[in-house]
């Protein structure tokens, strides 16, 4: 799954990887200047709760979103 959001016409890129292996998953975050980075979670409560963490922080920095994208 891949979300998008967007703050005065700049794109930030949030997606979730399930890893084939057991319960566990990759988020990716592509920032507006292109950077990537990862963070790994081996349960989905974490990964949810952490999801939303930067949601809540990246409202209060005023990016609008999510917008979602399924593959």
């Amino acid at each position: 799954m891949i979300w998008f959001f967007e703050r005065k016409g700049t794109h930030l890129r949030c997606e979730v990887r399930s890893i084939v292996e057991g319960d566990r998953y990759e988020l990716v975050i592509t920032d507006a200047d292109g950077i990537e980075r990862v963070e790994s979670f081996t349960n989905s409560n974490d990964l949810a709760k952490r999801t939303l963490e930067l949601e809540i922080q990246w409202a209060r920095d005023g990016w609008n979103g999510p917008h979602m994208r399924f593959l």
